[in-house]
């Protein structure tokens, strides 16, 4: 079962709000909330005794409407807005695997959304970003598919969100273990990632700068 979930903090600690109606699927869910995405933070996913097992917040930076294009790969530590790596600069910013140690259960991403005009993303580029995203901790060891993951960054380079989503969501102990596969990934990124990602290490807290650092750069 799936429900509209609202974050907000009171007096610095997070209340998770339940909407009332439920829905069979994460897609029908999601459809509902990106109706009033201003009033939610994102879905739950409860388990059949009706304890709350999984978050998916959305990829939407800033507040609805916003004018940010890009996706968001964090949350601001006090208020919960979500955030890109950009607009987190220098805020206090929690990822996604630290959000979810916050509130004691799993937070993912949802699919990513595109916009519509000028902002408007192409669809391979989401499905990349979520199948890099899904796949990495347990292909990031495989050469080919590393070869495979810099071809596509070149191709298509919003799919590097993916690629921050992927790396942030390592454990201390999967960075431990993956450090070679990580650093051999470090010196294959196209040119643009790379020194994208090497420019980030200056601020180590965010999205980017740990994906830099994680990868050896």
């Amino acid at each position: 079962m799936f429900r509209l979930i609202q974050l907000q903090a009171q007096h610095g600690v997070p209340r998770i709000g339940v909407d009332a109606d439920g829905y069979g699927s994460e897609r029908a869910a999601l459809a509902r909330y990106r109706e009033t995405p201003s009033e939610f933070f994102g879905i739950g996913r409860f388990d059949p005794t009706g304890r709350l097992s999984e978050i998916i917040m959305d990829t939407v930076c800033g507040p609805a409407g916003g004018e940010c294009p890009q996706p968001a790969v964090v949350v601001h530590a006090e208020t919960f807005q979500r955030l890109c790596d950009n607009c987190s600069f220098g805020l206090d910013a929690l990822t996604l695997p630290e959000l979810a140690l916050r509130l004691g259960v799993v937070v993912r991403m949802a699919p990513v959304l595109a916009r519509s005009g000028r902002h408007a993303a192409p669809e391979e580029g989401c499905s990349a970003s979520n199948r890099i995203a899904r796949e990495f901790a347990s292909h990031v060891e495989d050469p080919g598919w590393r070869t495979e993951l810099c071809a596509e960054l070149a191709r298509t380079p919003g799919a590097v969100t993916g690629l921050l989503i992927g790396v942030g969501a390592l454990s201390h102990r999967d960075v431990l273990d993956l450090y070679p596969a990580l650093c051999a990934l470090g010196t294959q990124l196209p040119a643009g990632v790379h020194a994208d990602l090497l420019r980030a290490t200056t601020r180590p807290q965010s999205p980017a700068g740990v994906t830099g650092l994680r990868l050896g750069l």
